[in-house]
């Protein structure tokens, strides 16, 4: 199996290291040690083992593998696995294997570099199977499932000059979405109060449709919370209101698909939740004192 796509237009000329693969079983091809393999388990059986631990998997869940931890695997029961190849020198050129490994860009704290190298730290970094592997509930799963059919859909079908680009960006979507499971994996373990619950659903919620048209009525009918309670509980938490949790949510992604990739500045901004772009230009100079173009042009002179 090619574990990249071409462009099918000689003009072209572009490779991405980068495929999907739908089936009904595990094959051999996630043990490949030249890319990172992003598993999400739908349904059926299998059982992974590694390290002298094993693990029975049913349901739906997101599987981290990386070039060397490749796991056993055995297909116990048929269902249906979606599964991402990608290296990770699509997110940045310089991102090779070997200097992944060998923590060249550790010290790039604070840079776009290092922004772009924590999307995917849980693939290299995390070494313990279990923490590689996240339960995903029907939301979750139909949002990553959503992602992958959009990363799909361009590479298969490349209907203009922009896929490679947009491909990328819904990787980078994808593996935006993800950091934030996993990091909800890892506090699920501490027991939570009612508030603290509250705000876990809602800041879950907003991860998950930051792209649609969010507003605070939508938000307290949702979750049967008045507008003074829920702008409480996340000033007391996060430091700022509700709204403005999902506007900095909105631009961080929006920073992400400026500085990684070329699509139009319209698309960033419908795919971020403003319908508007003078509207999203407007609230992204605001946010960050750079027009969207500016900071594109300054992220790709610190390339």
């Amino acid at each position: 199996m090619k574990l990249y796509t071409k462009s099918y237009n000689p003009d072209w000329g572009r490779i991405v290291n980068m495929v999907v693969e739908k089936s009904d079983k595990l094959s051999d091809t996630i043990k490949d040690k030249t890319v990172f393999k992003m598993i999400v388990h739908e349904k059926g059986e299998i059982e992974l083992s590694e390290g002298g631990k094993s693990f029975k998997i049913k349901e739906p869940s997101l599987i981290m593998i990386s070039d060397r931890n490749l796991p056993d695997f055995k297909n116990i029961r048929k269902g249906a696995d979606t599964i991402l190849y990608f290296m990770p020198s699509v997110i940045r050129d310089e991102f090779t294997l070997e200097s992944l490994h060998a923590g060249k860009y550790e010290d790039a704290f604070g840079t776009t570099v290092y922004q772009d190298l924590f999307l995917i730290r849980y693939f290299f970094k995390t070494k313990e199977l279990e923490n590689r592997i996240i339960p995903l509930s029907m939301v979750e799963l139909n949002k990553i499932k959503g992602l992958l059919d959009s990363i799909d859909k361009e590479l298969t079908e490349q209907h203009d000059g922009f896929w490679p680009c947009r491909s990328r960006s819904y990787l980078m979507e994808l593996l935006f979405f993800i950091e934030f499971l996993c990091q909800t994996f890892e506090g699920n373990n501490n027991k939570l109060s009612e508030e603290d619950t509250i705000l876990s659903l809602i800041i879950e919620y907003l991860n998950e449709h930051y792209n649609d048209n969010i507003t605070l009525e939508s938000i307290t009918k949702k979750f049967s919370i008045n507008r003074n309670k829920l702008n409480a509980i996340f000033l007391i938490n996060t430091k700022k209101t509700c709204l403005n949790y999902l506007m900095d949510l909105r631009i961080d992604m929006a920073k992400i698909m400026l500085g990684n990739t070329e699509i139009p500045i319209s698309e960033v901004s419908g795919r971020v939740g403003y319908s508007d772009p003078n509207y999203f230009t407007k609230i992204f100079k605001k946010q960050t004192g750079l027009t969207p173009s500016v900071y594109r042009k300054n992220s790709i002179k610190c390339r």
